[in-house]
C-alpha cells in the first residue's frame, strides 16, 4: 500500500462520513476496514439520527435523502394498514405518532399540549441504506485489517493482518468498541463495568407463549417477548462475567428467559443472536500525537437511547475540517488539540446520561416508584424538552459563542463568513467563503457552529488565524 496523507481505520458509518469530509476539506484519504463486505446482520438495523445530526447532515446536502429514505420506509408501513397519508406530518400521524417525541429509559416524553412542536423524534434510518450513502462520496478498501499500530514523531505505520504495511502522516482509528487503533497506540479507556445484560434474538419457542407478547417489567428483570421472525430480548441487571467471544446459544437465551420470566418455556432455536451491556468507557483524550479516535472507539456506552452513532458522527464533524487543515498544512496541529477539549465534554453528558437510563430501567420496588415520580414530571413540557435537547445534541455549545447555525448550508465544506464586505477576510479566501450581509458580522465554522460575531476587524482577524491558519 502506498504512502497516504490520512488512513481512516473503519468504514463504518463514522469513518465513511470522516472520509467524505476530509475530502471536502482537500484530502484525499484511504479508508480501510477489515469485513470483505457490510455486515448483513446490522444493514436492516433501525438507527435514529438526533436533530443536531440531521443539522450537520443537512450542512453537506445529506438530509434530504436521509429524509427520503425515511419517509419511504415509513410509507411502506402505513401502506400496510391501508393508509395513503399526503406528507411526512400526516404519515407519522397515521402511525399514531404525532404526539410521540421520544423517550427516556423508557418513559415516554409526549407533547401533551403543543408546546413541544419544534421537536421531532429522532429520524429512523436502516444502517445499510445510510451507510450506502456515504461509501458514494468516499471509496473503502474492504478486506485490509489493521493489526498493529506503530506511531513516530512525523508519521503512523498501520501494520495489516497479511504483514504489508502503510505509512501515514496521520491516523484515525473508527474502528468501533473493540478499537484495535485504540489499543495498539496506547490509549487509556477508564469507566464502568456493565450493570446489566441484555439478550437478544430471533427465537423458537417450543410451545404456546404463556405471556402476551410486548414488552414485561418484571421483578427478575424485562421481557420483550414475540414470536419468530420478531426479535425477543431479556435484560438482567448486576449480571455474572461472560465470555464476550462466546457466541448466545439457544440455551443460554432459555435459561434467562426462565429467570426473568419465572415461567418453564422451552426454547428450540436462536437466530441473529447478540449481548448487549451497558459497559460504559471513554477515553480520556482524543489523540496521541499524529493518532486520533471517533466514534465508538473514543467512547461506549449503552446503546438505550440511541446516542452512539448520532455522537459518532458529530465527532466526525468536528474533527474532519480541522483534520484536512493540518494536513494540507495551513494549520499547525494546536488546532487538532482542540478537538478533545471540544468533543469529550458531550461524550462525558451522553455516559452520564446512559448511565441514568441504565439505573432508571431496573424493576426493584424503589426504582419503580422513582419512575413513576420522574414520569410525572415529565408531563411538563419544559421538563420533557430538557431532555430531548439534551438526548437530540441541541444545547452543545463550543466555548463561549460557539453555537450552531441551523441556517446555514456549507456544501463545499468551506466555513463561511457572513457579514458587511471587508478586506479582512481575503487572505483566507481558499477556506472561507463571503456572503454580503447587513449587520455585524459573523463567522461560521464548516461544522456549522459560530467562531466569532461582532463588528471588529482585529477580532476578526485573530478568530480567522486561531481556526483557519495563518
Amino acid at each position: 500500500m502506498a504512502d497516504v496523507t490520512v488512513l481512516v481505520v473503519g468504514g463504518g458509518p463514522v469513518g465513511l462520513f470522516l472520509a467524505a469530509e476530509l475530502r471536502l476539506g482537500g484530502v484525499r484519504p484511504w479508508v480501510v476496514e477489515r469485513l470483505e463486505k457490510p455486515d448483513q446482520s446490522k444493514s436492516d438495523d433501525d438507527r435514529g439520527l438526533t436533530a443536531r445530526t440531521m443539522q450537520t447532515l443537512d450542512l453537506r446536502g445529506l438530509g434530504g435523502p436521509v429524509r427520503a429514505m425515511t419517509e419511504a420506509a415509513l410509507r411502506r408501513l402505513a401502506a400496510s394498514t391501508g393508509e395513503e397519508p399526503k406528507d411526512l406530518a400526516e404519515l407519522m400521524a397515521s402511525l399514531g405518532m404525532a404526539d410521540f417525541k421520544g423517550d427516556f429509559a423508557t418513559l415516554p416524553l409526549i407533547d401533551h399540549d403543543g408546546r413541544l412542536q419544534d421537536l421531532a423524534p429522532p429520524l429512523m434510518v436502516m444502517q445499510g441504506e445510510f451507510e450506502r450513502l456515504l461509501e458514494s462520496r468516499v471509496a473503502v478498501r474492504r478486506g485490509v485489517e489493521v493489526v498493529g499500530v506503530e506511531a513516530g514523531e512525523d508519521e503512523v505505520t498501520a501494520v495489516f493482518a497479511d504483514g504489508t504495511r502503510a505509512t501515514a502522516e496521520w491516523l484515525v482509528g473508527c474502528d468501533g468498541g473493540r478499537s484495535v487503533v485504540r489499543r495498539e497506540a496506547g490509549f487509556d479507556f477508564p469507566g464502568t463495568e456493565p450493570s446489566m445484560l441484555a439478550r437478544v434474538g430471533v427465537v423458537t419457542y417450543a410451545d404456546e407463549l404463556p405471556l402476551e407478547p410486548g414488552m414485561h417489567r418484571l421483578p427478575g428483570g424485562i421481557l420483550a417477548i414475540a414470536p419468530a421472525p420478531t426479535p425477543s430480548m431479556t435484560i438482567e441487571f448486576d449480571p455474572e462475567r461472560f465470555d464476550r467471544n462466546e457466541v448466545l446459544t439457544a440455551a443460554e437465551f432459555e435459561a434467562s428467559l426462565r429467570r426473568v420470566s419465572g415461567h418453564d418455556i422451552a426454547v428450540t432455536a436462536i437466530e441473529q443472536p447478540m449481548r448487549i451491556t451497558d459497559n460504559a468507557r471513554q477515553s480520556s483524550t482524543y489523540r496521541r500525537g499524529r493518532v486520533l479516535l471517533a466514534g465508538d472507539a473514543a467512547h461506549v456506552h449503552s446503546p438505550i437511547g440511541g446516542q452512539g452513532l448520532n455522537l459518532g458522527l458529530q465527532d466526525a464533524a468536528n474533527l474532519g475540517w480541522k483534520l484536512a487543515l493540518v494536513a494540507r498544512g495551513v494549520a499547525t496541529d494546536e488546532l487538532l488539540d482542540t478537538y478533545t477539549t471540544e468533543r469529550y465534554p458531550v461524550g462525558a453528558q451522553v455516559l452520564r446520561d446512559s448511565r441514568a437510563e441504565s439505573a432508571l430501567l431496573r424493576t426493584d420496588p424503589q426504582t419503580e416508584a422513582l419512575r413513576g415520580v420522574l414520569g410525572d414530571v415529565l408531563r411538563e413540557p419544559q421538563a420533557a424538552r430538557t431532555l430531548l435537547e439534551l438526548s437530540h445534541g441541541l444545547r452543545i455549545r463550543y466555548g463561549d459563542i460557539g453555537t450552531f447555525d441551523p441556517d446555514v448550508q456549507l456544501l463545499d465544506g468551506r466555513a463561511r463568513y457572513i457579514g458587511p464586505l471587508t478586506d479582512v477576510v481575503v487572505p483566507w479566501a481558499d477556506r472561507v467563503s463571503v456572503e454580503p450581509a447587513d449587520g455585524p458580522g459573523r463567522l461560521i465554522r464548516p461544522d456549522g457552529y459560530l467562531a466569532w460575531t461582532g463588528t471588529d476587524p482585529d477580532g476578526l482577524r485573530a478568530a480567522l488565524s486561531r481556526w483557519f491558519g495563518a
